[in-house]
């Protein structure tokens, strides 16, 4: 049985914020790769997830808008992205800058974020990757994400493999996660992303392991769960994509997560 302090919780969801780094966690060829034209390009993203939630013996709703803006000059993948994140009844806002350097057989990724009105996110973050091709179109990829929370700072580390084919590519991760004051959790996910068409793409994945939302708090290995996610990128016209998807996530001892996401994004 959950305490009482557990089991009133409720908005401190997102704690180690795992899932949103593992929607991000691996870059496209088009990142990756050295640009034969070195043309100057602008770029926008909007992103809207709403989500029901269970959440114990309460149910709700959790939403997020993400707006991206970003600039590619030469090597560099520059990019400024504001988040409200509402969970329940309380609104989190941040804002996060990074950009991607590209080189000849490798990539580096920083980003560095802050949260205001802070009810569960983080107040700092940093993210720190760097890639490297093995051999051909596989690459190897090691990242660090840094999050400085009111109390117990997250630390994460994930290693991965990426093979990218074409215009598609799969990709598998493992992460460990390290809270402090708290034990260690793990993690791993597997997914791809498939061009079924020049105007079609489909994607697909699945995340595993332990503390993937930390919902209450618990020991690790309390706290299992996975994550199924799917989609589709759509071309609507030249440099202007559409993506809609949806995914279902659940953690012991009882959260569970459904979500739709809707994207519009747009390069200049």
């Amino acid at each position: 049985m959950l305490t009482t302090v557990a089991s009133e919780r409720v908005h401190a969801a997102e704690t180690a914020e795992t899932e949103r780094l593992m929607r991000g966690i691996t870059p496209s060829l088009a990142i990756v790769e050295e640009r034969a034209e070195k043309k100057d390009e602008t770029y926008f993203d909007a992103y809207y997830e709403p989500s029901d939630i269970m959440q114990g013996n309460r149910t709700g709703h959790w939403n997020e808008i993400t707006t991206l803006f970003g600039y590619l000059h030469d090597n560099i993948r520059g990019y400024l992205s504001v988040s409200q994140l509402e969970r329940f009844d309380n609104k989190d806002y941040t804002a996060n800058f990074g950009a991607y350097f590209t080189f000849k057989d490798y990539y580096i990724h920083e980003e560095i974020g802050f949260g205001w009105m802070v009810d569960y996110i983080y107040r700092l973050q940093n993210i720190a990757e760097y890639g490297h091709r093995l051999y051909k179109n596989l690459f190897w990829q090691i990242g660090y994400n840094y999050r400085g929370y009111k109390t117990n700072d997250t630390h994460l580390v994930y290693p991965g493999l990426i093979y990218y084919f074409g215009d598609s590519y799969l990709s598998a991760d493992y992460g460990v996660s390290f809270i402090e004051s708290r034990d260690t959790a793990q993690f791993a996910t597997f997914k791809g992303n498939f061009a079924i068409t020049e105007f079609l793409h489909w994607s697909a994945g699945i995340a595993f392991g332990e503390r993937l939302y930390d919902i209450y708090e618990l020991d690790a290995r309390q706290e299992s769960g996975y994550i199924l996610y799917t989609g589709f990128n759509i071309r609507v016209y030249k440099g202007i994509n559409f993506r809609v998807g949806c995914s279902y996530g659940t953690e012991k001892p009882k959260f569970i997560k459904r979500s739709l996401n809707f994207a519009l994004s747009a390069k200049f």
